[in-house]
């Protein structure tokens, strides 16, 4: 048995156990028959072994069986079958009783493993099969090992309950036995490319060796995953050679047009093969050699789908396209007009393409091509492409439906110039345009900055129309810029809820890397910094500047540099964290951007520059935003933190009152939180505990709605030793005040215990419970996904390697937060 057998408890219990006397194992070659029988073998000393050969007739099949008792060990010495010849002329009842009578005197059963039952063709023998199968004695189980139902009467021994049976569907390896496979054959695969080696060779065992021997050979997995077809070399020579050539030639035709096909509904099939009994034929290959499998799609009208094995139809397919081109186009032709009339656009233009018919590609975008596109289904329409300009450059699609279908993926001003190209809205505009009006009216709003509560109430429209039709792509495009403006608004609960959605909806798809993604993970690394999370701050910053699609654009780099240099800065790196923001900063010179960007980051400049005792930097920083633009209250704040570092308590409460006030009016919501704790400050510096609780309830009361820590993680001693009081005493926001004061542990104290985000700490709060990560995700109101990526980090950071010890440690730790329900 080879060395990196997987175990395969199942349908070895199957094959072990007792019941039914007679067994078929029937499936194409390289499906493992011969392996798991063997396995069997190994373990049973009362099996004998016959392969059968095309040559045998009668005698000689009767002499392997017989051969095949006396070598068995299990088989005493003087037992009568050991004397027995084999029948000869007209004395075959006589030899069954003489071989009845053998086997019956056994206390113990045998089973005979009759292997390539597919290779028996000579009518004698299979006459002889036939008779013993119907005689069969007491003492002998009988296992038929074949390639395709070998004709002996199985519908009897079915209805007598005499047999049982493996097939392709059952033989093929599961995911997990995929995965065990990889690992005993010494390969490191991730779970994408365990999965993909998996879908590719659809668990049909002798594809998966030719698999894992290609990459044992050093190549990368993912690019030959994604190359590993019926053409490959290995895999053709062993389709060709065990089982192509066992097919007759109207079959092997009829599956090399159905090729074409993936999946196969048994409607197209007759389309394709022009065959309006495709579906018997169909389901006789699936029942006889298992190189088909079907499946009831609608039990209403029992219409089934069918798939050819994957690397066989790959095989096939390539076959075809080589050898016969015009048919191969021809036969995508009739797919893509058949798909179309399903209301299947994803599979009709993947068809028009492969036809390479510039009309048919241009009417399907036509009528397809724009929902496909906020759908976010790009990978049709990017192979689709040229086509679709060849079609626009013939004035075969509108131009602006093609304009919108090449912009609709990229960043925001595509997006805008894609929304203008659609035609003059009128009353037939669809789900699809309406949807993308709605969005590029959002989008409009905000940069133009009149009316934001407008501009979100098109976004939510446009979120609304988007979720009800199946559009993820817009509706992932309106929770981006959602969360935008809810990070202007120094709403971070909104930000982190609206950002994750986005970002999760972009992994569940596999959509690649785009300028929405990187604008994602700049608005969730904006969230953990002012969440005071600086290290998932610095992770998703680093992620977004390092391969991010659209992290070239100036504006968009300088936030991500910013955020990454605060980040830095407040994990205690504070020298990198100050130098890149001046980088950031500098880079910006001469550059529009949002009065909100540019008031943040001179903000967080400030603030590093002060920490770190630079005081000619931190002015710097604060007269650049004065020459930019007109912030006064946050001009305040830079102003008062000046003079409180200084040790000017006056000057500084001077600086700070018009901030409290509102008279000198802030451009974001979280600079009223800095302004009551630097109030707070100085009334614990003046000895006035009671203004300092007033004050510290004031920063609290703002902050808990906006979600806001970074404040107080970074507040001085005084705002650490009034949030140990406020908890000691509780009052205002009580439960915020508790986690303001772990944030402030957290940052001045960075290795007290793992930093773990407010969502992370969420999920850990609910391991103790029963549920599962989907029940986590519906409490949550996030994927299943996001939850599986919180459990991976939750596990990293703490340590652990599975749920229990996450919870134990946790405990330990005193991590845990009660939820209803749940006992910590």
């Amino acid at each position: 048995m080879p060395v990196d057998l997987v175990a395969r408890p199942a349908l070895a219990a199957r094959v072990d156990e007792p019941g039914p006397p007679v067994g078929l194992v029937v499936a194409p070659a390289g499906f493992g028959k011969t392996l798991l029988l063997a396995d069997h073998a190994t373990r049973d000393p009362g099996t004998a072994w016959v392969t059968v050969d095309r040559s045998d007739d009668a005698g000689r099949l009767w002499a392997a069986i017989l051969t095949a008792f006396a070598t068995c060990p299990a088989l005493p010495p003087d037992n009568g079958l050991r004397e027995l010849s084999p029948p000869t002329g007209l004395g075959g009842l006589a030899f069954l009783s003489r071989f009845r009578d053998g086997l019956g005197a056994l206390s113990t059963p045998l089973t005979l493993v009759l292997d390539d039952v597919h290779e028996l063709d000579h009518p004698a023998a299979l006459g002889e099969l036939r008779a013993l199968l119907d005689h069969r004695p007491e003492g002998l189980r009988v296992i038929l090992a074949s390639r395709f139902d070998p004709p002996v009467p199985l519908s009897h021994l079915r209805a007598r309950h005499e047999m049982w049976e493996l097939r392709a569907d059952r033989l093929a390896f599961t995911p997990a036995e995929t995965e065990e496979l990889a690992r005993q054959t010494g390969l490191a695969l991730t779970a994408d490319q365990t999965g993909e080696l998996h879908r590719r060779t659809g668990g049909w065992a002798a594809g998966l060796r030719l698999a894992v021997q290609a990459l044992r050979g050093g190549a990368d997995p993912s690019t030959l995953l994604a190359e590993f077809t019926g053409e490959d070399h290995a895999v053709a020579d062993y389709l060709v050679g065990e089982v192509l050539a066992t097919l007759p030639d109207d079959l092997l035709e009829f599956l090399t047009l159905a090729s074409i096909g993936d999946p196969l509904p048994a409607a197209l099939a007759v389309v394709l093969t022009g065959r309006a009994d495709a579906a018997a034929v169909l389901d006789r290959v699936e029942r006889e050699t298992s190189l088909v499998a079907g499946l009831v799609t609608d039990p209403g009208t029992g219409a089934r789908e069918y798939r050819v094995l994957e690397l066989l139809r790959t095989y096939l397919a390539a076959d075809l396209h080589r050898h016969r081109p015009d048919l191969a186009a021809e036969l995508h032709g009739r797919a893509a007009h058949w798909w179309a009339d399903q209301d299947q656009p994803t599979a009709a233009l993947e068809n028009a393409a492969r036809a390479d018919d510039e009309d048919l590609t241009a009417d399907l975008a036509d009528r397809f091509g724009l929902r496909l596109a906020l759908a976010g289904e790009h990978a049709p329409l990017r192979r689709a492409l040229p086509g679709i300009r060849a079609a626009v450059g013939s004035g075969g699609l509108s131009a602006t439906v093609g304009t919108a279908l090449a912009r609709v993926g990229g960043d925001v001003e595509a997006l805008r110039e894609a929304i203008r190209a659609l035609p003059e809205p009128g009353p037939a505009d669809g789900p699809a345009v309406r949807a993308l009006r709605a969005l590029g009216r959002g989008v409009d709003g905000l940069l133009a900055g009149i009316d934001t509560d407008a501009a979100v109430g098109e976004l939510e429209a446009a979120l609304d129309l988007a979720r009800g039709h199946g559009y993820d792509f817009v509706a992932m495009q309106a929770q981006v810029v959602l969360a935008a403006v809810a990070a202007v608004r120094g709403d971070f609960r909104t930000v982190v809820a609206r950002a994750d959605e986005a970002v999760s909806t972009m992994i569940e798809h596999r959509w690649e890397p785009s300028a929405w993604s990187t604008l994602g993970r700049t608005l969730r690394a904006y969230a953990a910094l002012y969440r005071a999370e600086p290290d998932q701050a610095r992770a998703e910053a680093a992620e977004a500047l390092g391969r991010g699609p659209g992290r070239d654009d100036p504006r968009l780099r300088h936030a991500l540099r910013i955020v990454h240099g605060a980040a830095l800065s407040d994990s205690g790196d504070r020298a990198s964290g100050l130098a890149e923001m001046r980088e950031a900063r500098i880079d910006l010179v001469g550059l529009p951007v949002v009065a909100e960007q540019a008031a943040a980051a001179a903000v967080f400049e400030n603030r590093a520059a002060l920490r770190l005792g630079d005081s000619v930097g931190a002015a710097q920083a604060a007269r650049e935003l004065a020459e930019r633009l007109d912030a006064p209250g946050e001009a305040g704040l830079m102003a008062a933190w000046a003079e409180l570092g200084s040790g000017h308590l006056d000057a500084a409460s001077h600086r700070i009152r018009p901030v409290l006030r509102g008279t000198a009016a802030a451009l974001m919501p979280h600079t009223l939180v800095e302004a009551h704790l630097v109030a707070a400050t100085l009334a614990v510096r003046a000895a006035d505990p009671a203004a300092g609780r007033r004050a510290l309830g004031d920063a609290l009361a703002a902050a808990e709605d906006l979600d806001l820590l970074r404040p107080f993680a970074l507040g001085g001693s005084e705002v650490g030793a009034l949030l140990a009081e406020h908890r000691a005493r509780p009052g205002i926001a009580a439960a915020f005040a508790t986690r303001a004061l772990a944030a402030y542990r957290r940052i001045q104290d960075p290795d007290a215990s793992p930093l773990l985000s407010e969502r992370e700490l969420a999920v850990l709060g609910l391991l103790p419970s029963l549920m599962s990560s989907d029940d986590i995700a519906a409490a949550l109101s996030v994927s299943v996904s996001t939850v599986k990526t919180h459990v991976r980090m939750i596990y990293a950071k703490l340590a652990v390697a599975n749920r229990r010890a996450a919870v134990e440690t946790a405990r330990t730790r005193g991590l845990l937060r009660p939820h209803a329900g749940v006992d910590p």
